[in-house]
């Protein structure tokens, strides 16, 4: 019998705040990776609790598939996505299991929703996004959206605080920083060295230099309004504000120019994305509508606004 949830990189930092989050909600999990020794220390953790282990090697399609057939839901945490993540989603669209990853890099997040019609056809749900950065971002995007803001131009922007520094996030990073400055203007994406286009805004009680990046949130944002002209920032690493919370923004101008903005605040960026990721998982063990999705259209703002320590607020 399959188990509801199969965490992939489960022995990592964020994989495991995932499963412990499964695990308290009731969810029967399976704890899969490369590093058996690591698994099982993860393993340790859960005591008797409805765990089981699973080694998985992410080159052979055959232990990939065997992942895949272990839960109803795989979520994958293994980056970087761009050059991971496809394989696991094919194994997950063969055995019919729903797939969620975290993914914060432009590409792999364009990539996974462009195979919206492909899935829904095939019946199957592939979400993407389930951390801060593009959650949070979205989801302010989707709020000012439905308290009737127009979107011309979207501004979004991202502050995590961070109580780890993992070498898997510094890796996906890194690899997804390659692609330098990326906007969309007028509809096409435009690309510019990394560095170039850095501003000033103003949000989570501080004025922040920010830097245009090539991350998730710009095409959730592009994704969730439809504007033509879309712009990412995030906050240099290690120039945060320092107030031990996560913060992020998004600006709305209509075509009069009138501006429409929103911050959403929340505690330690890896528990944030944990709570996203378990509560997405959550959604799509009850049977979520077919497609490509991001997490936070998934499951819209007022769910993330209520996770824990979290808030949305309006701004002018």
């Amino acid at each position: 019998m399959r188990s509801d949830f199969v965490v992939l990189g489960a022995s990592g930092t964020t994989g495991g705040l995932i499963a412990e989050e499964l695990v308290r909600q009731g969810g029967r999990v399976v704890l899969a990776g490369r590093d058996a020794a690591r698994l099982a220390r993860t393993a340790a953790r859960f005591e008797d609790r409805a765990v089981s282990v699973l080694g998985v090697d992410l080159t052979d399609p055959a232990s990939l598939a065997t992942a895949a057939g272990a839960g109803k839901v795989l979520v994958n945490t293994v980056g970087p996505f761009a050059r991971l993540s496809p394989a696991v989603v094919a194994a997950c669209l063969d055995a019919g299991t729903a797939y969620l990853d975290l993914a914060n890099e432009r590409s792999a997040v364009r990539a996974l929703l462009d195979r919206d019609a492909e899935v829904r056809e095939r019946g199957a749900t592939l979400v993407t996004g389930a951390g801060f950065g593009p959650a949070a971002t979205e989801a302010l995007v989707l709020a000012l959206l439905a308290a009737g803001a127009g979107a011309a131009t979207v501004k979004v922007a991202a502050a995590p605080h961070s109580a780890y520094d993992t070498e898997g996030v510094r890796g996906t990073v890194a690899e997804a920083m390659t692609e330098g400055a990326t906007r969309y203007e007028a509809g096409a994406l435009v690309r510019a060295p990394l560095g170039e286009g850095a501003t000033t805004l103003t949000f989570g009680g501080a004025t922040r230099t920010v830097i245009p990046v090539p991350t998730g949130d710009l095409e959730a944002a592009r994704e969730a309004s439809g504007a033509p002209e879309v712009i990412a920032y995030a906050v240099p690493r290690g120039s945060g504000a320092g107030d031990g919370r996560s913060h992020a923004y998004a600006e709305l101008t209509d075509a009069d120019g009138r501006v429409h903005t929103a911050e959403l605040s929340t505690g330690e960026g890896f528990a944030f994305t944990a709570a996203v990721a378990a509560a997405t998982a959550a959604r799509l063990l009850d049977g979520p509508p077919p497609g490509a999705w991001t997490a936070a259209r998934l499951l819209g703002p007022e769910l993330i606004a209520s996770l824990p320590g979290t808030t949305i607020r309006p701004g002018r």
